[in-house]
């Protein structure tokens, strides 16, 4: 899978990358990080098309896979079959980025009360 980045490391934050998967295999591997990421990704179609949004659901296990998208200003959420896509960029902020389950456990502790 191509990348715009020239090191193999694992990345901290996906925020700002390409990805450019070369077969199935990686198509799949890319689009699960697109669903994990916690932010707006750009599916660039192979029709030259951009669909920007959050991916909050994939079907991979289906005669025709796909992808739904959350899209910024649409009431509905968007279908992308895999095939359709050439590429994907993490565009949108990593909002997770950075944050623990134990800075959110941290922040919603009750106070133990004084008795």
């Amino acid at each position: 899978m191509e990348s715009d980045e020239s090191t193999v490391n694992i990345p901290q934050s996906w925020e700002g990358r390409h990805l450019q998967p070369s077969n199935d295999k990686e198509l799949h591997e890319a689009i699960g990080c697109a669903f994990d990421y916690r932010g707006d990704v750009t599916i660039q179609l192979k029709t030259g098309e951009q669909v920007m949004g959050f991916v909050f659901d994939r079907q991979d296990e289906v005669p025709r896979p796909y992808i739904k998208l959350f899209l910024p200003e649409a009431p509905e959420p968007r279908m992308v079959a895999y095939q359709e896509i050439d590429g994907i960029v993490f565009s949108g902020e990593d909002t997770a980025f950075g944050r623990s389950w134990e800075d959110w456990a941290k922040k919603w502790k009750k106070p133990e009360s004084s008795s």
